[in-house]
């Protein structure tokens, strides 16, 4: 069943099916709600972040914020370490930003996912992501988090809500400086729409995930408990497109402009 339609400018709309269950239904409920009341929808085509781009933005973020990077080391190691300073900036959420910096960090976190992140999709990363300015959203509980490991072209994920990143990608990553700056547990769901566009599994052993926190940051377990962080491990998948073959045809587009949503 299609649950609705997301619209590109020059697209047939892709298909969206979402899970039958609370979540899935609550989400559907709030995406829908927040439409109704704001079409004005984001969507940041991520073919646009190119190294140029994101070169002047490092400029502008020096002048106004005092962020001194290395933008000729584009490695993971050193993209990581400049994602801390949005981290720290950011803290619990956007609304932390003062408003004159608000649209330059959005457009820096951006450019910086867009350098890290494989180029098989046209310049495009893993995903296309639309979502909106504002703060609605409802809590996540650990039973009801998906967690799904295999992600696949075409899967329906939810934005996540925060700077940091989940427990899993922490570990491979091997990131575990600042653990409670960066390591966030998606228990919000906010009304943004994640369209994955890579497949990907995240794939690991339990013993050698454990040993790793325990080695590195065992306070963090102490703190939020071993339980929490399994419960929250892996992706927030919600659904998935039904008509991928339009979404491979929308990925060979020279640039993307979002039209609308159809409920």
């Amino acid at each position: 069943m299609v649950n609705f339609n997301i619209v590109f400018e020059n697209s047939a709309p892709i298909q969206v099916q979402l899970d039958d269950t609370s979540l899935g239904n609550r989400y559907y409920n709030l995406i829908k709600s927040v439409y109704e009341d704001d079409t004005n929808v984001i969507f940041r085509d991520q073919k646009y972040y190119t190294l140029d781009v994101f070169r002047s933005l490092a400029f502008k973020a020096k002048k106004e914020l005092g962020w001194i990077w290395n933008i000729d080391d584009l490695s993971t190691s050193n993209l990581t370490l400049l994602h801390k300073d949005i981290e720290k900036l950011v803290g619990s959420g956007y609304d932390n930003i003062p408003a004159e910096h608000d649209e330059l960090v959005h457009e820096i976190h951006y450019a910086l996912h867009a350098l890290d992140c494989d180029d098989n999709n046209n310049g495009r990363g893993a995903w296309l992501q639309l979502e909106w300015y504002n703060s609605s959203g409802f809590a996540i509980t650990q039973e009801e988090y998906p967690g799904k490991i295999a992600c696949k072209f075409g899967d329906i994920k939810l934005q996540n809500p925060f700077v940091g990143h989940n427990p899993l990608f922490l570990y491979k990553q091997n990131d575990y400086t600042a653990i409670e700056q960066t390591c966030k547990f998606h228990n919000l769901c906010k009304p943004g729409i994640n369209i994955l566009i890579s497949d990907y599994n995240l794939k690991y052993n339990e013993q050698d995930y454990y040993t790793w926190f325990n080695t590195h940051c065992p306070e963090f377990i102490q703190k939020h408990s071993w339980k929490t962080i399994q419960a929250y491990t892996g992706e927030a998948v919600v659904g998935k497109v039904l008509n991928t073959d339009v979404l491979h045809d929308l990925l060979q587009k020279p640039y993307l402009t979002f039209k609308k949503f159809d409920f």
